[in-house]
């Protein structure tokens, strides 16, 4: 792809605010949620300098940015991409009245039913850690968490791409528990994790970044279990948002009342012929790739990450 091709400069923009508390300087440090009429501050870094192109990515358009003052140097331009997954909990004072109006009967049903049987077969607690959390406890956790999503996704023959980067998400996010910039949702069997999900908090919304769990206790739908638990847990904090990102899945669907699209901004040096024509590329392109997504071919008929654990699934056995 033309973009990727040359190296363009590029942020991901909802992975910087949530995971970095960081924007780019295009933007203003202020930021407005459409969905609560709520404000948040986001630290600027000042890496907007660029000779042809910079992309900006995965802007979610539910988040009201502000430009800094107009620059006659540099336009950009508006691409709209995939949609976006989110529970808005505004409205609801329980856990137990969201998944009255928005499960229907069958699926309220086996939720309940499948919450009954964990409970009875195992010693199942549960624990938020979010403020506070004992250092060697944590690394055990992450220790745990890192089998449990690469062993989730060895099931799924998919690869993912937060497992070569670990060692740096385990590091960078305990202080940020301390912080209470970051939490852990974990279920327990006795005093074995069985689900891990891990959280990113900016203002009022919480932004789910990855979750894994014993594929042992597949047959008690834990997703569904953990997403039970946690909205209990949000409402009672005061929390409006619960982003769960992009991703098209049953699981998503099944829960997100709300659906958002992500922008991608390409901007570009308007006294340059070059970065204009290049500008307009990347545009077009972006444009065909998401029309082969809506098609089902790229995601569905063709899936990158599937792709690529095949592949380096066949190296490894080289």
């Amino acid at each position: 792809m033309f973009h990727k091709l040359f190296h363009f400069k590029n942020d991901r923009f909802i992975f910087d605010l949530f995971l970095e508390n960081k924007i780019n300087s295009f933007y203003a440090s202020h930021i407005f949620n459409k969905l609560t009429n709520s404000r948040f501050v986001a630290n600027l870094v000042s890496s907007n300098v660029f000779k042809t192109i910079y992309i900006v990515k995965d802007i979610p358009d539910y988040l009201s940015l502000e430009f800094q003052k107009p620059n006659q140097t540099y336009s950009f331009k508006k691409v709209k991409q995939y949609k976006g997954y989110l529970v808005n909990l505004a409205e609801y004072n329980s856990n137990e009245a969201f998944i009255a109006e928005n499960l229907n009967k069958r699926n309220r049903k086996n939720l309940y039913s499948k919450e009954r049987k964990l409970n009875k077969n195992h010693n199942i607690s549960s624990q938020i850690f979010f403020g506070s959390i004992n250092k060697k406890e944590y690394d055990n956790i992450f220790e745990t968490f890192y089998i449990l999503l690469e062993n989730r996704f060895n099931e799924k023959h998919t690869h993912n791409r937060y497992l070569s980067n670990w060692k740096d998400l385990q590091v960078s996010t305990f202080q940020k528990i301390l912080d209470k910039q970051a939490s852990l949702h974990i279920i327990y069997d006795d005093l074995k994790p069985v689900a891990i999900t891990l959280n990113f908090h900016k203002g009022d919304i919480v932004f789910s970044h990855i979750q894994a769990y014993d594929i042992n206790y597949s047959k008690y739908n834990m997703g569904d279990i953990c997403m039970m638990n946690q909205l209990e847990w949000l409402i009672n904090n005061n929390i409006s948002v619960f982003d769960l990102s992009m991703g098209k899945t049953y699981y998503k669907e099944k829960w997100c009342n709300y659906t958002y699209t992500f922008i991608y901004h390409v901007f570009y040096n308007q006294k340059s012929l070059l970065s204009k024509v290049c500008a307009n590329i990347i545009a077009n392109e972006l444009k065909f790739i998401q029309f082969l997504r809506d098609k089902n071919i790229i995601g569905k008929l063709i899936n990158f990450d599937k792709l690529l654990y095949n592949y380096k699934s066949n190296i490894a056995k080289q």
